[in-house]
């Protein structure tokens, strides 16, 4: 075997560390600067946080996981998978799990639903980072071990 497991390993954990750290950054930086609150129509609501959170995270991530020896063409679809998998992974989190809600009242005795915006943020912010840092790696093991690429 040409590729040394140690130097692959060790290559693939620093890319993890970085892609959870950076992500997570950019994700939160993003979601800072673009979150426009609550809107009628929850599920326009959540793709837009999912955009949001999701291509800062996801352009991060294919960063890290950008490999030179690859051909371009491998790295860029890569990239565009990443990027959709950073998109549809939070997504798909927040319409499968449960978003804590309450209530709050408006006026002497109406009752309106309330989402808790700090639970959705959390929750698809650790799927697209977990999710496109699977991704990356997946594409990373696979060009490592079969065409020996690092």
């Amino acid at each position: 075997m040409n590729i040394k497991i140690p130097l692959l390993l060790t290559s693939a954990l620093a890319r993890i560390v970085l892609g959870l750290l950076f992500s997570s950054f950019a994700a939160f930086v993003s979601w800072v600067m673009f979150f426009q609150g609550s809107s009628v129509d929850q599920e326009v609501y959540y793709l837009k946080q999912s955009v949001v959170i999701g291509i800062p995270a996801g352009l991060v991530i294919s960063l890290i996981w950008w490999n030179p020896e690859s051909p371009k063409l491998m790295m860029f679809v890569q990239g565009f998978t990443i990027i959709l998998i950073s998109v549809l992974s939070p997504l798909a989190i927040v319409n499968l799990m449960s978003i804590d809600m309450g209530t709050t009242l408006v006026g002497p005795s109406t009752r309106v639903p309330v989402v808790s915006i700090g639970d959705i943020f959390k929750k698809m912010m650790l799927a697209t980072v977990l999710a496109a840092n699977f991704v990356g790696a997946a594409f990373f093991l696979y060009r490592s071990v079969v065409y020996k690429e690092i």
